[in-house]
């Protein structure tokens, strides 16, 4: 690895993502969220949409199979999921991943998620930032016939982003869709819900919320399906898991491992 060319992509893509989510649009409706822009730098952000790992990479989530066949796979961003890929190419991958699983990212996403994570955790707002959570980044890959029920997400998950990759505006449409419960959905898709909002999927856009998953409130999202002309719907999907078996091990041994947290029933 080239420690040089590393550090340079990790420290101004830390810098960038820490400025995005600070001037990030923070709302509670229809459950606490955020939207952000501009996460990545420029260079980088341009960098990532060539040198995407190959499909063979991706593995196929086989529950999304839909009439034509698979409709969406992914792509860890550890060694084994950059596999085949140039060192110079495991090297940016890995700086990319580095900075936005790094502990300072994890704290400003927290904070502006202050009221989410407070109601799940019943604790003070100003502790939430040490609540434990480890991250994990995966690249997406959605074609025609995808789409996803309204779901709150697993209690597993304590905070879901998601870094819109597409190459230009064209796809602004596709973003993910965030729902309420109402009975004026009873006669349309999705029966029983009503879309409250659509994330904008622009290039370097994105969102993040916080899962909740209880009686009285619920995270509902998900994606109405693409249709033919969508094209390829490209992400980075980036979770903070409640446990550290479900994050990036690697990512954990780099900066996780020492770090003091509080551990919080959800």
């Amino acid at each position: 690895m080239n420690s040089t060319n590393y550090e340079t992509i990790f420290e101004d893509c830390l810098n960038s993502i820490l400025r995005a989510v600070e001037n990030a649009q923070v709302s509670n409706r229809p459950f606490p969220h955020f939207l952000f822009e501009n996460l990545f730098p420029v260079s980088v952000y341009e960098r990532m949409l060539n040198t995407f790992p190959p499909l063979e990479n991706y593995s196929e989530l086989g529950k999304y199979a839909g009439t034509a066949g698979q409709t969406r796979y992914r792509c860890s961003l550890t060694k084994d999921g950059l596999e085949g890929m140039t060192g110079e190419e495991q090297n940016f991958w890995q700086a990319v991943r580095d900075a936005i699983g790094h502990p300072t990212v994890k704290n400003a996403v927290f904070s502006q998620l202050a009221d989410g994570l407070a109601y799940r955790y019943s604790i003070p707002k100003g502790d939430v930032e040490s609540i434990e959570a480890y991250p994990k980044s995966e690249l997406y890959h959605e074609v025609s016939g995808y789409s996803i029920k309204p779901h709150p997400d697993t209690r597993k998950k304590v905070v879901t982003m998601q870094i819109a990759l597409p190459q230009d505006e064209s796809q602004s449409q596709l973003g993910t869709e965030f729902y309420r419960m109402s009975p004026k959905g009873l006669l349309t898709k999705p029966f029983g819900f009503t879309t409250a909002m659509t994330s904008p999927f622009t290039p370097n856009s994105g969102y993040a919320f916080v899962v909740l998953n209880t009686p009285m409130k619920r995270s509902w999202h998900g994606r109405s399906e693409l249709a033919e002309e969508s094209g390829e719907r490209n992400s980075l999907l980036h979770l903070y898991y409640g446990d550290v078996e479900n994050g990036d091990l690697e990512v954990y041994e780099k900066f996780y491992n020492q770090a003091p947290t509080l551990k919080a029933a959800a």
